[in-house]
């Protein structure tokens, strides 16, 4: 009886290291940067240390996970009107989730007041009726559950010199306006505009506020945007290259002169495009 006992205690012991091993099993690393976002910027969630492809969501929305390298790594954007608070975010791994925290701190967008004629404020109730129609075509748009097209970093599609920084409340003829959603490259009429990254033009409209616009759909919730152009250059459904003209810069629409507006949709969320192009992807 006592040598059957003394094995069973060394049996016991040797297998101490793998039970201590198994209780103490590290749970993936995730990495939140930036770790406080304001609204319209673009946060990258990596998940290190896990066997398995990940999921997400955040505020109702579903976050893409890549690999890259040793992680699985995604982007997530912080709508422009989004309020300071907690929100969270639920990442899965092999059915278990983990949820995070993002704290959404304020974020100060300057102030641009502007002094138009009447006819280029006031709209009619036809042009009333118009952007409507346009609104819910446009929203229609966004976001959707499409498989990824865009790879590596995304590009600049226009180089040259911001005149309205993405996030400027517009005070015009002091009534208070809807913030820019987009960036103003300054360019010449017919200067061409190159697809940031591979994608489907799925809008190409002429429409009230932004002209001549057109839509890419680079996949996984994130979206491209060119308004004003002078002419499109590709047409609905055609997928098209990274660094492909697409365009060519113009003054169609409510525009003041020749220039391109650039914005961002990140599963759904309005975005600064800057922040698009300053990520690295690859």
């Amino acid at each position: 009886m006592t040598k059957v006992k003394n094995i069973f205690q060394s049996i016991v012991i040797a297998c101490l290291p793998l039970l201590v091993h198994a209780g103490t099993a590290r749970q993936p690393e995730i990495i939140l940067n930036p770790k406080t976002p304001g609204p319209g910027d673009i946060m990258t969630v990596t998940v290190k240390g896990a066997d398995a492809p990940v999921e997400g969501k955040f505020r109702d929305k579903k976050v893409y996970f890549n690999p890259s390298k040793d992680s699985f790594r995604a982007v997530l954007g912080i709508d422009l009107s989004t309020e300071p608070g907690t929100y969270n975010l639920d990442i899965s791994i092999n059915g278990t989730i983990l949820s995070r925290s993002v704290k959404v701190i304020k974020k100060a967008y300057p102030v641009q007041r502007l002094t138009l004629p009447k006819d280029m404020v006031e709209l009619s109730p036809e042009n009333e009726a118009r952007v409507e129609r346009e609104q819910l075509k446009m929203a229609a748009v966004w976001p959707n559950e499409t498989e990824r097209v865009w790879a590596g970093d995304f590009i600049n599609p226009r180089k040259g010199k911001i005149v309205t920084k993405f996030g400027v409340r517009r005070v015009i003829n002091k009534i208070p306006k809807s913030p820019h959603s987009g960036v103003d490259v300054e360019a010449e009429e017919g200067e061409e505009v190159r697809a940031p990254n591979n994608g489907v033009a799925v809008l190409i409209d002429d429409q009230f506020f932004s002209g001549k616009s057109l839509i890419l759909d680079h996949g996984q919730g994130i979206y491209t945007m060119f308004f004003h152009l002078s002419k499109i250059l590709v047409t609905p459904g055609q997928q098209v290259k990274k660094g492909e003209v697409i365009g060519l810069v113009g003054s169609t629409g409510r525009a003041t002169g020749a220039h391109l507006h650039w914005g961002v949709r990140m599963q759904g969320a309005r975005v600064d495009p800057l922040e698009l192009i300053r990520l690295r992807l690859e």
